[in-house]
């Protein structure tokens, strides 16, 4: 894939994260927990570039 939809993709990957996080953070701490690790692969990932 060319690098405009991997950015798409991680754009759509990160405001998922970031809602579940949101939503979760004092409710579901292992489903939060999840989502911060997501957000900052994401986050890593995209540094690369």
């Amino acid at each position: 894939m060319d690098e405009a939809t991997w950015n798409r993709a991680r754009g759509w990957a990160l405001w998922k994260a970031l809602i579940t996080y949101d939503a979760k953070k004092d409710s579901d701490k292992v489903t939060a927990k999840e989502a911060f690790i997501t957000i900052q692969t994401i986050v890593k990932d995209y540094k690369k570039i």
